[in-house]
């Protein structure tokens, strides 16, 4: 492959499931790599067509450009690529370098580990921080999974401190990444893989992918990063009247269909009192539904974790199936997160009056 297919095969690799015509790829690759003459963009889409690497597709007078997941050898050109983005991000990186390969030394004999990815490269090496997903396969020893986040952790706080860096992490299981991409919600692991680098195992990874899709399982990616402090009025009452806080007052209409984590993550944000006491209604009424990793990572990403330590112990005495709370509850702890107590006087009331204790 020549470097336009292989811009071709970047652009259509992080716009899955979302339609792209040849106008529209044209565009992207003028965006992200500068420069990208349509009429050689063409001859290359077509070259990339007759090789099965891509599907077109007519739509009306536009022709739906997809990649082609029936063919075998997608799946190590998709990984060439991965480890193409990688040399070309660490490229004269000496410190990332080391960075980089220490997370792999380290998390290589992590059980279960499928692979890890590194979000926004470019923009988050700036601000002198990392942030990425570790990937696990699936496993119902619930108390494994707990044990490998708190290796996984150690493993971060000691690279974070011999690096003087910033790194937020997620620890995502098989099914758990998969669901959240083919997900209608607005939510961080669709919008993580818009700008990601695949570097440990990008084979796996793509692999995973291809079967889901050939399942019949549509995934989406999303290019813009949603901000918990910027959700809008009606976007949050509408997302809170979906899981089922009724608030006195405001109108609820259509808005944006947002993951519940989001939501509860820009409560804390919100300067109304009343707002942030809807955190353990909506946790009581959702606890079987919340991603708590999820919520942990966006806790720690914007700095709430011991406001979020201080519910979920009030909570896991007061509602119903707060057994559940456990795993995260001893997850913080264990990564020494001071507690800011909740009012769990107050919490019980608020529980009582909309009927989930």
């Amino acid at each position: 492959m020549n470097e336009l297919e292989h811009r071709i095969l970047d652009i259509l690799s992080r716009e899955i499931g979302n339609p792209m015509s040849i106008s529209g790829l044209a565009q992207k690759i003028q965006n992200i790599f500068g420069s990208g003459d349509y009429k050689n963009i063409n001859v290359a889409i077509n070259h990339m067509h007759k090789n099965k690497l891509i599907k077109l597709e007519q739509s009306g007078k536009s022709y739906i450009t997809s990649l082609n997941f029936e063919n075998y050898l997608l799946i190590d050109l998709l990984a060439e690529m991965e480890l193409g983005r990688k040399q070309n991000f660490l490229t004269g990186r000496q410190e990332l370098q080391m960075l980089m390969l220490e997370i792999d030394t380290y998390l290589r004999p992590i059980p279960l580990l499928r692979s890890t990815i590194m979000i926004n490269p470019e923009r988050n090496s700036k601000l002198n921080r990392a942030e990425l997903i570790i990937h696990t396969g699936k496993s119902d020893d619930r108390k494994l999974i707990t044990d490998n986040t708190l290796a996984i952790h150690l493993i971060i706080e000691n690279l974070q401190k011999m690096h003087n860096i910033k790194i937020d992490y997620l620890v995502m299981e098989d099914n758990i990444l998969l669901n959240l991409l083919r997900s209608n919600e607005a939510n961080p692991i669709r919008e993580m893989m818009h700008d990601k680098i695949v570097i440990f195992n990008p084979q796996y990874f793509w692999s995973e992918i291809r079967d889901t899709i050939q399942n019949g399982i549509k995934i989406i990616t999303e290019e813009t990063e949603t901000s918990p402090a910027k959700i809008s009025e009606q976007d949050l009452v509408y997302g809170l009247a979906r899981f089922r806080y009724k608030e006195m007052g405001p109108q609820i209409k259509q808005g944006k269909m947002i993951c519940i984590e989001y939501i509860i993550a820009s409560l804390f944000f919100h300067k109304d009192a009343r707002r942030k006491e809807a955190i353990p209604i909506i946790l009581a009424k959702n606890i079987d539904r919340t991603n708590y990793y999820l919520l942990l990572f966006l806790a720690r990403k914007y700095g709430f974790e011991g406001k979020m330590l201080g519910i979920l112990k009030a909570l896991r005495n007061l509602a119903a199936h707060g057994d559940l709370l456990g795993e995260p509850i001893r997850l913080l702890e264990a990564m020494r997160i001071e507690e800011i107590k909740a009012d769990s006087k107050s919490m019980k009331e608020k529980l009582r009056l909309y009927n989930v204790t």
